[in-house]
């Protein structure tokens, strides 16, 4: 079968903006949460405050965007897909360019929703909507977007699998390559949740954390004393190539999309079974040809809910064994992306085969899950050649994907 290659990464993050910069603070320890301040949690009467925002985006401030054109997840993953061509070595003005050969994937949950809340707010209060409004909204339009942006005229895909599309993005991408649709894909997920609606929707569900504790502290992933989710926003955008087409122009390859499990629980829309993303751990290991024994390390979902992360837990034991590998979730630090999070977290799986390095979960101290996660502060130097990374969303979605490092 043809290898899906990563040769490129990019990110934008409450914690950086770009991958390198989240990569750094990651290992830090920082957080990006703060006091919510793109709307006023008092006047929504909601119960909590907090957030992972980007304060210093300026679409502006790139001139590939059409802000008027774009919503703000769509900027994200622009931006995103920029550097990560960049860090690939590829232009998309170059002579060599094959624009048909080249497609995106970009996955979103919530897609242009923070667009649609500003224009209703608008048309309340007696104004027009903006002249976009019927395109701004739209989940295809950070893939469509980033295929402007790229000039990239191949397969074009917009997964909207809840927190799982990420995930879904990367995998469908490799699919066009081993399909030999495309020889470069520019793949992930993009997102801007921060809205009066969903944050109010998931505390009424009693997924969001309301902890009387600094704005840093409350997402605390398989922590003893986790409460809930925090919202996130950014986009993490990766370039895969099949190995021929990354050889024959000498790029460097960053590791190996070598394998994908996708699967449904069919159980309940908001309650995991687990069964699921055991399916899919293990058709990730079984498409990588790879034993549970070869994976060094678990990039877990991990959404600090009470009962999400105790389900994945006890997937992970039973897919790896007693033998489980170090774990680490990384909600800590960057709250929950939604459609984006399986692909940054698929950017730090990348970075962490790269440099040899397994990071510590923020907010970790003491677990009630029978699984090594890795704690806050305690991330250490190590050899990582295989990653398991996860995703799970509402409505029973879930994604698994086996990154390898280069051989």
């Amino acid at each position: 079968m043809t290898e899906a290659v990563i040769t490129g990464v990019g990110a934008i993050t409450p914690i950086g903006s770009t991958a390198d910069e989240l990569w750094t603070n990651l290992k830090d320890g920082v957080s990006g949460a703060n006091e919510i301040a793109a709307f006023d949690p008092e006047r929504y009467d909601l119960s909590t405050s907090v957030a992972c925002e980007i304060t210093d985006f300026d679409p502006t401030d790139h001139d590939e965007i059409d802000e008027r054109t774009t919503g703000r997840f769509a900027q994200f993953a622009a931006v995103a897909a920029i550097e990560a061509l960049e860090d690939a070595g590829l232009d998309p003005g170059d002579e060599c360019w094959e624009p048909d050969r080249v497609g995106t994937s970009i996955g979103t949950c919530t897609g242009g929703g923070l667009e649609f809340f500003e224009d209703t707010q608008r048309m309340e209060a007696g104004e027009r909507p903006r002249f976009y409004s019927s395109l701004v909204v739209l989940s295809n339009l950070a893939a469509g977007t980033t295929s402007i942006v790229a000039d990239a005229r191949g397969p074009n895909r917009a997964p909207a699998t809840a927190c799982a599309a990420g995930t879904h993005a990367l995998t469908a991408a490799a699919d066009d390559l081993h399909a030999g649709r495309a020889d470069v894909m520019i793949a992930g997920g993009a997102e801007a949740p921060i809205l009066p609606l969903l944050v109010n929707g998931f505390d009424s569900l009693r997924a969001y954390s309301t902890a009387d504790r600094p704005p840093a502290e409350y997402s605390r992933p398989f922590d003893a004393v986790r409460d809930g989710l925090i919202f996130g926003e950014g986009a993490g955008i990766l370039v895969l190539e099949t190995r021929a087409h990354a050889e024959e122009r000498g790029a460097d390859v960053l590791a190996t999309l070598a394998g994908s499990g996708m699967t449904a629980d069919a159980h309940h829309p908001i309650r995991p079974s687990g069964d699921g993303l055991v399916r899919a751990m293990e058709n990730a290991l079984e498409d990588a040809e790879l034993t549970p024994e070869a994976v060094d390390h678990v990039n877990a979902h991990a959404t600090s809910t009470p009962k999400g992360d105790a389900v994945e837990a006890a997937a992970i034991r039973d897919v790896l064994g007693d033998d489980v590998p170090p774990v680490t979730a990384f909600k800590g630090h960057l709250g929950h992306s939604f459609g984006a999070a399986g692909a940054l977290e698929a950017v730090i799986a990348t970075r962490t085969i790269q440099h040899g390095y397994v990071p510590g979960t923020r907010n970790h101290y003491e677990t009630d899950c029978d699984i090594p996660v890795v704690g806050h502060g305690a991330g250490f130097e190590t050899d990582v050649n295989a990653v398991l990374s996860n995703s799970a969303g509402f409505g029973g979605t879930n994604g698994s994907i086996l990154l390898e490092g280069p051989p």
